[in-house]
C-alpha cells in the first residue's frame, strides 16, 4: 500500500504542469477549438463596468485631450494689441501676447484676458468713437455677443468685430 501513496506521489511530481490563464488567448478572452483549428472567443460579462447594462464594455482611452490657452494683451496709451492662440500653458500664451503688443511698438502693454478651450472676441465701435469690448465664451459667436454687449458707441453707430479666434483642445493618441 506505501508504494502505491509513492507511486501516486512521483506520477504528480512527473507530470507537474504550470497552468496559463486564456493560455494563448489576450486578455478578456478564452480558448476555442483545438490544436487544429484554435482561436479565442471574448469571456461574458468582462470587462463591464459595475452597474452597467448587460454586455456593455467600459471602453478604453485611445489618447486624451490636451487644454490650449489664449490670451489678449493691450496697451491702453496706444490701443496696440497682442493675441496668442493655441498655447499649452497659461504663463506661455500671455508671454506670446505681451511679446506681441510690444513689437507693435509699445512696451506698456497688460494682459486684458486670458482664456482656456474658448473662443475670445474683440469689437470697436464703427464710429471710432467709445469703448470696445473683449470677451471669452464656448463658441465665437457667443463671445461675438457678449464683447458686443460690452461694446458702447458713443458715436451712435455699432459696434464690429476686429478680431475672434478659438483656442481648441488638442487630442493626444496613445
Amino acid at each position: 500500500m506505501k508504494l502505491f501513496y509513492w507511486g501516486v506521489l512521483f506520477v504528480c511530481f512527473l507530470f507537474h504542469l504550470t497552468a496559463y490563464a486564456e493560455g494563448r488567448c489576450p486578455p478578456g478572452q478564452y480558448p476555442i477549438g483545438d490544436s487544429r483549428a484554435p482561436g479565442c472567443a471574448p469571456i461574458p460579462g468582462y470587462g463591464r463596468q459595475a452597474g452597467s447594462a448587460e454586455g456593455t464594455v467600459a471602453p478604453l482611452p485611445a489618447g486624451e485631450w490636451l487644454k490650449t490657452w489664449g490670451a489678449v494683451a493691450h496697451s491702453p496709451s496706444t490701443d496696440l494689441i497682442g493675441v496668442s492662440v493655441g498655447e499649452r500653458s497659461k504663463e506661455e500664451a500671455e508671454q506670446v501676447a505681451l511679446n506681441k503688443c510690444a513689437a507693435e511698438g509699445d512696451r506698456n502693454c497688460k494682459i486684458s484676458l486670458s482664456y482656456r478651450n474658448q473662443c475670445v472676441a474683440i469689437v470697436t465701435p464703427s464710429s471710432g468713437k467709445g469703448a470696445g469690448g473683449i470677451a471669452s465664451a464656448p463658441t465665437e459667436q457667443e463671445a461675438l455677443s457678449e464683447a458686443n454687449t460690452e461694446c458702447s458707441d458713443a458715436g451712435g453707430g455699432r459696434c464690429v468685430r476686429f478680431y475672434s479666434d478659438c483656442s481648441k483642445p488638442i487630442f493626444m493618441r496613445y
